[in-house]
């Protein structure tokens, strides 16, 4: 006998309807509470076995697998499935369709992938994993076509990559990064471009966010990714700083323009300083990725935090909140 008919056997008529009608609703209602879980995770180059003749580095059959395998059980075993995963450095849709493949033979979940190839030279670019539920309205490579300096290159080599997504009828905008390294920062010949493309890359970013929070006051805005910036700075320029709307100046050689009005919060100050790293260089430990919002979404966060770094898997820890929703 179904729930229905047991509740109308032991309960007459009219409470019965009643009765499961709030039971209906409080399982509504306990659905509607489940957390939004967002992932960001760098991939560290993650390439296919196909060779698309674009001198992209080409794995092996064997080492294909194993990689797509490690990368559906990390996000099924250690980060229990998250709603929205947002990557970086994979180099194509089919890396992420064989990574959702593989969840969904491994733990019955769906996935989207989602991708749109940047201008990288060595082939890597941005994409999401959406779980099943998770409703796209929205996506859109930024700046694409944005130069820099008089030779007329892409400001960006992996252009930002944006999501409006909407889950259980609330919706996010979400700004997935994989900023300038810091690779020849101090070069003599190389370093002035990189220091300044840098700048123009962070002060373009908080310039969109400042506009996105002036023409929808009300947007849960998610700022994620790989910004290849320190928090202190360091001694060139403070890209975290710009793009959060509250750059120091007082030891940079190039100082940032303030662009954000009011400012992003970094989430990642919940994190206890110890713990608040994404990847290790030489030794010293460094925060490299990041989730800014915006201060109303601010208040919806519960919990945040990186994972150990894997380097079977990466070399970057997943930064991973919990939103209440």
């Amino acid at each position: 006998m179904d729930d229905a008919g047991t509740l109308h056997h032991l309960i007459p008529g009219k409470t019965a309807g009643r009765i499961l009608i709030l039971l209906l609703a409080l399982v509504a209602t306990a659905v509607q509470a489940e957390p939004l879980r967002v992932l960001t995770q760098n991939m560290n180059r993650f390439f296919d076995d196909v060779d698309n003749g674009n001198k992209e580095k080409v794995l092996s059959r064997k080492r294909f697998r194993q990689r797509v395998d490690a990368a559906a059980r990390k996000f099924g075993d250690h980060f229990e499935l998250p709603h929205v995963i947002a990557l970086q450095e994979v180099e194509n849709l089919n890396v992420l369709t064989q990574i959702a493949a593989e969840i969904r033979d491994r733990y019955d979940a769906r996935y989207r992938p989602v991708l749109i190839p940047g201008q990288d030279p060595s082939g890597i670019n941005l994409g999401y994993l959406l779980r099943h539920g998770v409703e796209i309205r929205k996506v859109d490579q930024l700046f694409a076509k944005r130069t820099y300096g008089d030779d007329g290159h892409s400001l960006f080599s992996r252009p930002p990559l944006y999501l409006e997504a909407c889950y259980l009828e609330r919706c996010l905008s979400l700004l997935n990064l994989h900023l300038r390294s810091m690779r020849g920062i101090d070069s003599d010949s190389d370093g002035k471009r990189v220091r300044r493309k840098r700048l123009a890359q962070a002060e373009t970013i908080a310039g969109w966010s400042n506009r996105l929070q002036q023409s929808s006051p009300p947007v849960s805005l998610l700022i994620l990714g790989d910004l290849n910036a320190l928090t202190p700075s360091d001694e060139h320029v403070d890209v975290a700083g710009i793009i959060r709307g509250n750059p120091d100046n007082t030891k940079v050689r190039l100082k940032g323009r303030d662009l954000v009005q009011p400012d992003l919060v970094d989430l990642t100050r919940m994190i206890a300083p110890k713990k608040r790293y994404s990847f290790i260089f030489r030794r010293r430990k460094q925060q490299l990725d990041y989730m800014l919002v915006n201060q109303a979404f601010a208040a919806d966060v519960e919990l945040i935090a990186f994972s150990p770094i894997d380097r079977r898997f990466s070399d970057h820890a997943g930064l991973l909140a919990w939103f209440s929703w």
